[in-house]
């Protein structure tokens, strides 16, 4: 299973029964017969979709004017999950097979021919659409790392370091990354475990400030009792809307000045003002605002945040 963490920002999208369907006619990978049928939960035309054949796989490898399918052969994975989502008993395992196979045949044509930006958008609406699916993220991170974008597969592999299957390979990964950025004279932050999440000591000015390390949280926030305590004033008007695991949110926003985590400062940084329920004792969440400043590693086995400027 994949690891679960507090989402704020821009969550990803993992309830696929409730998928709205306006819209995926024009995508140009399932006709209006299927979208009427999946709207109306009629039982949907033969096939669903029309994939490409082993045959015009090998000849768009030989030529490269064969890369672009013809309209009618244009996939499209929402459809697919829309489909799923619909589908009964009887029908689930078909299209699961559909979709295995579709994912599989667009992975070996695009990889095969070095599409590696399009593999990389592939691979994120997998992640959107399909969440708990720990391959998609290994799958992603490898693709982020032929592009050269270590954090950002240091990121997606976060989710599945403690998975059962992917754990290892994802371990292994990390592994190598890390080698790649070569934090040899690089920023050590000790990490603390509490539970499932990691906690390091941040600062500001006025004050030592206890959070949460969480990746899957976009900007850092700190509760109401935080703000108060290091005198920071905020405006309940100037708000922003965050995605919480319990829903869309409005918190009040508010620039701070000479934050860091251990060596690493940054100048300015916004930050929101939000409770964190059930988790007393902390200040806040230090969120991928701050992270993305600096090429980040995360040590779980040394108890570690590793931290190096991106110059």
């Amino acid at each position: 299973m994949v690891r679960p963490l507090l989402l704020l920002g821009v969550a990803v999208a993992g309830v696929v029964a409730g998928w709205q369907l306006r819209g995926l006619a024009g995508d140009g990978g399932v006709t209006p017969e299927v979208v009427a049928a999946l709207s109306q939960k009629q039982p949907l035309p033969e096939p669903i979709l029309r994939l490409p054949t082993p045959k015009a796989l090998a000849a768009a490898e030989e030529s490269p004017a064969e890369l672009s399918p013809a309209p009618d052969t244009v996939l499209s994975l929402e459809a697919l999950y829309a489909a799923l989502a619909s589908a009964d008993v009887s029908r689930e395992g078909a299209i699961r097979g559909q979709l295995q196979e579709y994912i599989s045949q667009r992975t070996v044509q695009l990889s095969s021919q070095q599409r590696w930006a399009e593999l990389l958008g592939f691979y994120q609406r997998l992640v959107n659409l399909d969440p708990h699916v720990a391959e998609y993220y290994y799958r992603l991170a490898e693709v982020q790392v032929q592009l050269q974008l270590y954090d950002q597969a240091l990121y997606s592999l976060y989710f599945i370091l403690q998975d059962s299957v992917m754990g290892a390979k994802a371990q292994a990964l990390e592994q190598r990354i890390n080698k790649l950025l070569q934090f040899t004279e690089g920023i050590t932050v000790p990490l603390l475990k509490h539970g499932s999440h990691h906690v390091v000591e941040a600062r500001l000015p006025s004050g030592v400030l206890r959070l949460l390390l969480d990746t899957g949280a976009s900007i850092t926030t700190l509760t109401p009792d935080a703000a108060r305590r290091l005198n920071l004033s905020y405006d309940s008007g100037r708000s922003i809307s965050l995605a919480t695991a319990g829903g869309l949110v409005s918190a009040p926003i508010i620039e701070v000045s000479g934050f860091s985590v251990g060596a690493a400062e940054v100048e300015r940084l916004q930050v929101g003002i939000l409770p964190l329920p059930g988790e007393g004792g902390f200040d806040g969440l230090l969120g991928m605002n701050f992270l993305q400043q600096f090429a980040s590693s995360i040590n779980q086995q040394d108890g570690v945040l590793h931290l190096q400027n991106k110059g």
